[in-house]
């Protein structure tokens, strides 16, 4: 019971991520492009958090994997809203991409 619960979970937090990047690459309002944006960084943020309170607490190198995956949210977050330029708030969209595909597979993996 509990393991198809994870797994409702799991394909959830999936379809919420593929959706989310998607919108974020492919529209065309800035306006619109931006809120996806801070949305997926605040998603990114919080499966890393997800991702680290689970695991448990020896554990700690794989905590420290998933709070600095979570950072690049942050860190793609601050650049963007610093940007001046258009390649740079590629780099903040890029930032944000990594660390939410590399949280879900930390998710599936291990």
């Amino acid at each position: 019971m509990a393991l198809g619960i994870i797994l409702i979970a799991f394909i959830g937090m999936s379809v919420i991520s593929i959706l989310g990047l998607l919108l974020m690459y492919l529209l065309k309002n800035e306006r619109a492009k931006a809120v996806a944006f801070y949305c997926m960084s605040v998603w990114g943020m919080a499966i890393s958090v997800l991702n680290a309170i689970t695991l448990p607490s020896n554990y700690t190198l794989s905590r420290m994997i998933a709070w600095g995956l979570g950072f690049l949210s942050v860190v793609g977050l601050i650049i963007h809203v610093r940007a001046k330029s258009k390649s740079q708030r590629m780099a903040a969209y890029i930032l944000v991409t990594i660390s939410i595909i590399a949280c879900m597979l930390k998710i599936f993996i291990l």
